[in-house]
């Protein structure tokens, strides 16, 4: 296994396949968001493979559906050991698995494997009712149809041709003639003569008015006069697309279908009663899972509405949660007769849980422990039992407030007032666009209130608006003369990250997040003032937030950086590389290029805990032992040429072809401590017996040092290294100073254990990413639309993306560049980051930019970072067991010295941080961050979320919760609460009834 489950997930797992095993075809784990549920269907997938009536065509065919593309990603290589992992986009369609399916079939068979996953989307795959697909889709459509002899006359072909090309201008020819490569491949004849037989049934069902879809074809390829003929053009593509889904569907009988993050598309469950039409999505869906022989899995922290306010149900009159509630319970339990009796049962709760003071407490528990029973038998969910990791601060940003914050609500409301002078039906800016945004108008796409303001600009509304705090203004951004934003929240944060005038962190000069567990000891620097440095990941509940976050946190990362480093800096310039590799300079070689000698000369566990010069004056006595035998021309001048030179020569143990300068031997050791290539050396061959290890280190150094080969990355060294060393030597100072060894090993730790060279490369590759443009709205070119670009790069924005190849790989190195200690260090999102992914490896602060409005959105915000080997777990352990050198063995110390009666979520995902370890111990909590301003509605609702955080599960699946929850107050304690808390932890129910046996 990849992954080898923990025994809590261990347990989870038993617990699904027993369901499975006991006739229970249908099971939902709904462990607390970042416990690894991923990890539990891995295993599951690895048991179910041993059940009776797996492998009906030699094949165990697992399929996959999640709700995005990029989560896909993210989870299917957890999956299993024995899949090519990768999702590939282009054949995610329903209506190309049948293709896909056979594919992989006859891969699997051929290099003696039975094990397939295939993932499937909703966005991609499900949605059949609009649109004429992707043009792969369309090819291989194209491709199938021309294997019948129904299609082999030249105007058909060439009809079907044309009306499948659709807006693929220039890539059609090629993609067609790849598919039709592809279906013609001497492996697929069983597949060429299946799919023939299918289409020739699916093309004489009636379509309309009588005819069939091929009647259809032939009617259109005709010259006939047909009314609306490109309307019914269109329906037709639609019909075929649906053809080859219900033919997908026919062919492809999976063995365990695992639906991860299901909420998120929940009308896949729904009922007929549910629905007054049925959609295709619900057709597709049930033809799915109305094979009686698959085991289905559902996978969601939060399966379905789990609170319900009053003022919700005053506004839709419509108890949502108690209607999610019941529909998931009716999907999981397929027996009519069986779902009528657990209304029966979840009505009697809930009627004693109501008439709690009027009714036995005892009974009440009789009541409680047949309800906990009904539900355990399809449902699964395991949660924390400790949360004291988390640190609440709430800061009164009332002191932060400008003139400006005030002028931008005036400004925009004045500017509104206006356009409705000329013309416009607008009546009103939000109040909490202006809370929330600074420089609003610049960052507010595809808002209507914007395309309504901007007709009214042109119309003549501007000229009679101030606008300078609305809209940003080309020439303050070229000059740096921002330094206040208008916006209490964002002000607050800009002083959080980066600290007063007065005491400033200076944090953007750090190139990479400090080492959780440095190996020695480094004067005073920027890394060692920045110890307890995290990312931030910020969550809004507006669109144009993560924009604006991500433009002006970057671009005030720049105006403090280049304001110190350089003298007149403006936006727009820039620096020319200062590390080269051409024949004048190898600066850039020497970062890139692996010397073995010097990589082995530096042995971190050997020289751990002992400081930095001391090491070094160990290293350089070596170094200048082999240069004193070494024959070469003397010299005081530094070459970066004779340097490479040098390095060729000690590991070739013969003379150097250049130079050796006095000064060899202090660069060389600096090479040897932590040059990049040196340090990805060590970190990848120790890993295991990796082969060519030295020419995929030298490609990922080449990335990496391009970080310092920017503006950015030469004003960060500048500052930090002051000495007037070459640039080469400053570098490599800088990463000795950064401990950059120690980070590397930790990343790769983090990547995880048996993971392949190419996939670790990989990681490394992506996660180092380049700038990003933000095209924004300026004074100066809002009239003509005329955008200004600006950089993101400390911070970035992740929100909705489309699902095509380009945006999902996009999308897929943001999240990875985050999950790296490499910038971005502020990541900013709406709720697209809200569940189902990890961004907890290098960041334990979270800002609540706008409050959610449930408590489950709540956890499964700090779900994103509450996680295991979380970055604050990893600080703490390495305060507490600091004295042992590998992550490995720390974790192993903590677990034989923490985990005692706890499963093995101690010392993973939460430590028990009363035990006298952490006595004398700095701990660095999970920090949830909520800028509230004073006065306002979000102070009463904070603490109303609060208080239902605790609570709210008490009322799972109760009508009216929030009246309920009120009727409670007072006529229940705490012990009584606990007590009516369901326990459906597979772990927990073990250990019970170990103890009571």
């Amino acid at each position: 296994m990849k992954n080898k489950p923990l025994d809590f997930q261990k347990a989870t797992a038993d617990y699904v396949v027993k369901s499975f095993y006991n006739g229970q075809r249908r099971v939902l784990v709904a462990d607390e968001a970042g416990l690894g549920k991923t990890t539990v269907a891995a295993e599951v997938v690895r048991q179910v493979k041993g059940l009776e009536g797996i492998f009906k065509d030699n094949i165990y065919c697992i399929v996959y559906v999640c709700c995005n593309l990029q989560i896909a990603q993210q989870n299917i290589d957890t999956l299993t050991d024995d899949n090519e992992s990768a999702v590939d986009l282009t054949e995610s369609r329903l209506s190309m698995q049948h293709y896909v399916y056979y594919r992989k079939k006859t891969d699997l068979l051929q290099n003696g494997k039975d094990t397939m996953v295939l993932s499937l989307t909703p966005a991609t795959s499900f949605q059949m009712s609009y649109g004429i697909g992707s043009k792969e889709e369309r090819a291989l459509m194209y491709a199938c149809l021309m294997l019948l002899e129904e299609f082999k006359c030249e105007r058909c072909q060439k009809w079907l041709y044309r009306k499948l090309q659709g807006d693929a201008q220039k890539s059609w020819n090629g993609v067609c003639k790849t598919y039709c490569e592809k279906v013609q491949c001497d492996d697929l004849q069983e597949y060429r003569k299946v799919i023939k037989e299918k289409l020739h049934n699916y093309l004489s069902h009636n379509y309309k008015d009588n005819r069939s879809i091929l009647d259809e074809i032939y009617r259109l390829v005709s010259d006939d006069f047909v009314e609306n003929r490109a309307k019914a053009e269109y329906w037709l593509i639609m019909a075929l697309r649906k053809m080859f889904a219900a033919i997908s569907l026919e062919m492809l009988e999976p063995d365990l279908v695992i639906m991860d993050e299901f909420q998120k598309f929940s009308s896949l469950i729904c009922s007929d009663s549910d629905v007054e039409k049925e959609s295709e999505e619900n057709m597709i869906a049930r033809k799915f899972f109305s094979n009686k022989q698959t085991y289905i899995l559902l996978l969601s922290a939060t399966p379905y509405k789990p609170y319900t306010t009053i003022e919700e149900l005053n506004e839709t009159n419509n108890d949502e949660q108690y209607k999610d509630f019941h529909r998931l319970l009716s999907f999981l339990y397929e027996n009519t007769d069986d779902v009528a009796n657990i209304r029966v049962i979840w009505r009697n709760y809930s009627s004693a849980l109501a008439s709690l003071g009027k009714v036995d407490f005892d009974n009440l528990l009789n009541t409680h422990k047949t309800t906990e029973d009904m539900l355990y038998r399809v449902m699964g969910r395991t949660e924390r039992q400790n949360t004291g990791i988390i640190r609440e601060e709430i800061p009164k940003i009332v002191h932060l407030l400008t003139e400006g914050d005030i002028l931008s609500y005036i400004q925009m409301q004045h500017l509104v007032n206006n356009c409705r002078r000329y013309g416009q039906k607008v009546f009103t800016a939000p109040v909490d666009y202006t809370k929330s945004t600074a420089f609003q108008l610049s960052f507010m796409d595809n808002y209507k209130l914007k395309e309504k303001i901007l007709e009214g600009w042109r119309a003549g509304a501007g000229r009679k608006s101030a606008t300078d705090c609305i809209m940003l203004g080309r020439d303050n951004i070229e000059h740096y003369k921002l330094s206040q934003y208008n916006n209490a929240r964002l002000n607050f944060v800009v002083e959080r990250i980066f600290g007063t005038p007065k005491q400033p962190s200076n944090v953007e000069q750090l190139l990479w997040v400090p080492a959780s567990h440095p190996y020695y000891q480094t004067p005073d620097s920027i890394f060692t003032r920045n110890k307890d440095f995290s990312k931030y990941l910020v969550f809004s509940s507006w669109g144009m937030v993560p924009k604006m976050l991500a433009s002006l946190i970057s671009y005030e990362a720049e105006r403090r950086l280049y304001k110190r480093a350089f003298k007149g800096a403006t936006y727009s310039t820039d620096t020319k590389a200062l590390l080269r590799d051409d024949k004048k300079s190898k600066s850039a070689a020497v970062l890139n290029t692996v010397s073995t000698y010097l990589s082995g000369l530096y042995q971190p566990e050997v020289n751990f805990g002992k400081k930095l010069s001391e090491i070094k004056d160990n290293i350089k006595k070596e170094i200048n032992s082999r240069l004193a035998k070494m024959q070469g021309e003397r010299t005081s001048r530094f070459s970066s040429v004779d340097i490479l030179l040098l390095m060729q020569a000690l590991d070739n143990n013969t003379d150097t072809e250049g130079k050796i300068f006095d000064n060899a031997a202090e660069i060389l050791t600096n090479i040897a401590i932590a040059s990049p290539a040196s340090c990805l050396y060590r970190a990848l061959t120790k890993r295991s017996d990796f082969v060519d290890v030295k020419t995929v280190v030298e490609d990922i150094a080449k990335d990496f040092s391009a970080i310092f080969n920017n503006r950015y990355g030469y004003s960060a060294v500048k500052l930090t290294c002051k000495s007037k060393n070459d640039y080469l030597w400053n570098v490599l100072d800088y990463c000795a100073l950064g401990n950059l060894q120690a980070v590397f090993d930790e990343y790769v730790e983090m990547i995880g254990v048996g993971k392949s060279l190419g996939t670790i490369a990989n990681r490394i590759k992506e996660s180092i990413v380049q700038t990003f443009p933000q095209p924004i709205d300026t004074r100066e070119g809002f009239s003509r639309g005329e955008k200004m670009s600006m950089r993101k790069h400390f911070a970035v924005d992740y929100g909705n993306v489309k699902q095509s190849q380009e945006a999902v790989k996009h999308a897929v190195n943001v999240r990875t560049a985050f999950n790296s200690p490499f910038r971005p260090f502020v990541l900013a999102t709406t709720s697209i980051g809200q569940e189902g992914l990890d961004f907890h490896w290098y960041c334990r602060k979270m800002i609540h930019w706008n409050l959610p409005s449930n408590p489950q959105n709540l956890e499964q915000r700090e779900g994103r970072i509450n996680r295991y080997k979380c970055l604050s777990v990893r600080r703490n352990i390495a305060n507490a067991f600091g004295f042992i050198y590998s992550w490995n063995e720390m974790f192993k110390e903590a677990k034989r010295v923490l985990k005692q009666d706890n499963p093995d979520m101690v010392p993973f995902w939460y430590l028990p941080l009363d035990n006298e370890v952490f006595a004398d111990k700095q701990i660095e909590y999970i920090e949830r961050i909520v800028p509230i301003y004073p006065f306002s509605e979000e102070n009463e609702r904070y603490a109303h979320l609060i208080k239902v955080l605790s609570l709210y599960r008490l009322t799972m699946g109760q009508p009216r919760q929030e009246e309920l929850l009120q009727l409670l107050e007072g006529k229940i304690n705490e012990e009584q609460v606990s007590e009516l808390l369901f326990d459906l932890s597979p772990y927990s129910r073990n250990k019970k009834a170990d103890s009571n046996a």
